[in-house]
């Protein structure tokens, strides 16, 4: 399965959004691309009526060290993730965690991408329904500069500052959806 295969949905058709579940999705890597990248850090939380649910979050053991790079990017560091479990020991537990729910991330392409790169290479067929928040981010605010996540959450305050941790940047995702989805409906922030 590959992302291009999902049912993805345009945030401005979304009929009832109160309705739904969502189950808002980052992963941290040791890379930004590719073969060898592995997940260092996942975060999900739950989103229904509204509200920001419950969350889970884990860091995981890549199979080499971090790169310079990745290290300056996250904050994760080697002694942060060694000795931690790699994320193929959570993969079952984060696919029961995410249910049915609609799975959203901030450049849904590469979040999802990863969960069903891992999925495939477990011989577990998973089919979401995906939200991306970027795309959505896009066509809600057209006008704005730029749709990172770090400047959506600096311009509606929506985190803590922190950027490229997987929980905090889930947060401001989870936070992001639901302003925009207030938006559509409201006309109004």
């Amino acid at each position: 399965m590959q992302y291009s295969d999902v049912k993805k949905l345009d945030i401005r058709r979304l009929r009832k959004p109160e309705s739904l579940r969502f189950c808002v999705i980052d992963f941290e890597t040791n890379g930004l691309w590719g073969a060898d990248t592995e997940v260092i850090e996942f975060a999900a939380v739950k989103v229904a009526n509204g509200e920001l649910l419950t969350n889970v979050s884990a860091l995981c053991a890549p199979s080499k060290p971090l790169s310079p790079f990745i290290t300056r990017l996250t904050g994760i560091r080697d002694g942060m993730v060694i000795g931690k479990p790699r994320f193929e020991q959570y993969l079952d537990s984060l696919l029961e965690y995410i249910g049915d729910d609609i799975v959203v991330a901030h450049n849904a392409p590469f979040d999802i991408g990863i969960l069903l790169d891992y999925c495939a290479l477990a011989g577990i067929d998973f089919c979401p329904t995906a939200l991306c928040t970027l795309t959505s981010a896009r066509r809600v605010f057209p006008d704005f500069p730029n749709h990172k996540l770090a400047t959506l959450a600096e311009l509606f305050s929506l985190n803590d500052g922190r950027n490229h941790r997987a929980l905090s940047d889930t947060m401001a995702t989870a936070r992001l959806l639901l302003l925009m989805l207030e938006y559509l409906k409201t006309g109004a922030f």
